[in-house]
């Protein structure tokens, strides 16, 4: 230690255990562990400005400006929200982001931002529905082979439709999880994609069984109700549930206490003899997949179509991931 204090630092630098004069490395190390803590808001705000910046590099389908001009929703509302998201900790969104917030919640600033709170309550304590959004990992490769999820190429009404359905009706192929993770993750490409005024969503129930039933998270699906009530960006006009069976009617009375009075009036069960008659009622033939007595093709041909559409949105995805997950 001799050469090392003459040749290259001296021993009155240097802590006790290294025979220098100074105070134990412990004393130090708890001093620098302090100072790190102090300036945690810096390390905090290094990050939101990095991921800030990811984002906003983001295009979507539609500008914040252009909803505003066509009077969907108000500057002056828009920047009370941006100033209030910068007094709080939560990720910050862009423009567009918080433009379908303010649509979703019928311009109620205050709703809006009871509305991103919740958004990202739910998506931190549960990532396991958020996260991971790559259509080309295996597991949702394989639920889009079990099931078809299929967003129709024309709005009616200005509502987007959205079918989901079996393909496999082997219970054992089915992975809940999976399933709910792709309806997030489809409800959101549509909105960064083309700003829909609301979204009408149609499940085909052909296929299930009560075996199908055994295999649904109640934890998740009672955080997915939660979701899609309270903390998603998007109004749903309405569910419907075709081919409703004694098994759908089970599930329905499952998570029927999980869910207000408003959403529970948009859903509609449509029994196997009536489905096709009195899904009719709602939405004229010309917007349907053959498979439901349509005009347009087979919804194969539209869920490979939302797939692709869905690869091509990785980049969203990404940077929209690493708004709230933290590792």
């Amino acid at each position: 230690m001799e050469l090392f204090h003459k040749k290259w630092i001296p021993t009155r630098c240097l802590p006790r255990e290294y025979g220098g004069e100074l105070e134990s490395v412990e004393v130090y190390s708890q001093a620098l562990v302090q100072r790190l803590e102090s300036l945690q808001w810096f390390f905090d705000a290094e990050l939101l400005q990095s991921l800030r910046t990811e984002m906003s590099e983001v295009k979507f389908g539609f500008s914040a400006g252009a909803i505003i001009q066509a009077g969907h929703v108000s500057d002056d509302d828009l920047q009370l929200l941006k100033i209030w998201q910068r007094e709080t900790d939560l990720p910050q969104l862009t423009d567009e982001q918080l433009v379908l917030f303010l649509i979703a919640t019928g311009s109620s600033v205050e709703l809006c931002k009871a509305t991103i709170e919740t958004h990202f309550r739910i998506k931190t304590k549960t990532p396991v529905l958020f996260k991971d959004r790559n259509v080309q990992n295996e597991d949702l490769r394989k639920i889009a082979r079990v099931m078809h999820f299929a967003v129709m190429p024309e709005r009616y009404g200005g509502s987007t439709l959205f079918f989901s359905g079996l393909n496999d009706s082997n219970y054992r192929n089915l992975d809940f999880a999976c399933f709910l993770r792709m309806n997030c993750l489809i409800v959101e490409a549509i909105l960064q994609d083309n700003n829909p005024q609301d979204v009408i969503y149609a499940v085909d129930c052909r296929g299930s069984t009560f075996m199908h039933a055994w295999k649904i998270n109640v934890h998740l699906l009672k955080v997915y109700f939660d979701y899609i009530q309270h903390g998603l960006p998007c109004r749903i006009k309405n569910v419907h549930f075709l081919h409703s069976n004694r098994v759908m009617h089970t599930i329905y009375n499952m998570f029927k206490p999980w869910i207000g009075q408003e959403i529970s009036s948009k859903i509609k069960l449509h029994s196997s003899q009536e489905s096709t008659n009195s899904f009719y009622e709602w939405i004229p033939k010309r917007y349907l997949p053959k498979q439901f007595g349509g005009d347009l093709e087979s919804i194969r041909v539209y869920h490979e179509r939302t797939m692709k559409k869905l690869v091509e949105l990785q980049f969203y995805f990404d940077a929209e991931q690493k708004l709230w997950l933290r590792d």
